[in-house]
């Protein structure tokens, strides 16, 4: 199978972040797995980082058959992997699609307990990223709960809030440089924000 060309592929990146499908499946059985598994954009982004950040379960479900367990918790540059990019742009069916792939998918707790480069787990980043997300909270601590069998008590959104704070004072030490999660977010909303029909 030949090796798709540097445009290929950020054509076939930008398909999967604005929800194009029928490109995303021309690309895909053209280069198959190897494709999809090798295909990355400047910020070391891959397919499942651009679909989960936008939404697009429908490119989500085509492509984690696709997937090695290595790419589903494949962090990018700013070591973010695609289960974070979901839970900060509050898509709960792109959380559950990667979350309840078997482990051996890449899935599972292992992918649940991931922590990104400030340290953060997927349940302590929805906690973290706010208003608006306490239903992908929410379900994730379910799937704790029904995983590890840990009481409610035990893990309070305080708890969480409180490691978040904690978190976020040592942040500010390297707020300075342009790395954290200020911009790491700021970045992924930065993606979210597409005009589908540029006048």
């Amino acid at each position: 199978m030949s090796q798709p060309s540097a445009e290929e592929v950020e054509e076939f990146m930008l398909s999967c972040r604005y929800g194009e499908i029928d490109e995303v499946k021309m690309f895909t059985d053209k280069y198959g797995n190897a494709g999809v598994e090798a295909a990355r954009d400047d910020r070391g982004n891959t397919a499942l980082h651009m679909c989960s950040a936008n939404g697009h379960i429908d490119i989500l479900n085509l492509l984690l058959p696709l997937c090695s367990a290595a790419l589903v918790s494949q962090p990018n540059d700013n070591g973010s992997p695609p289960l974070h990019w979901a839970i900060v742009n509050n898509h709960l069916n792109c959380v559950q699609a990667l979350v309840e792939l078997s482990p051996e998918k890449g899935g599972g707790l292992k992918l649940v307990k991931q922590t990104n480069s400030v340290g953060r787990d997927a349940f302590a980043e929805a906690v973290f990223a706010g208003e608006g997300r306490e239903e992908v909270a929410g379900w994730l601590e379910g799937y704790l709960y029904r995983e590890e069998g840990i009481p409610d008590e035990e893990m309070g959104d305080e708890d969480v809030k409180e490691e978040a704070t904690d978190e976020m004072v040592a942040d500010d030490d390297v707020q300075g440089t342009g790395v954290g999660p200020d911009a790491e977010t700021q970045m992924v909303q930065d993606i979210q924000k597409v005009d589908l029909n540029p006048s």
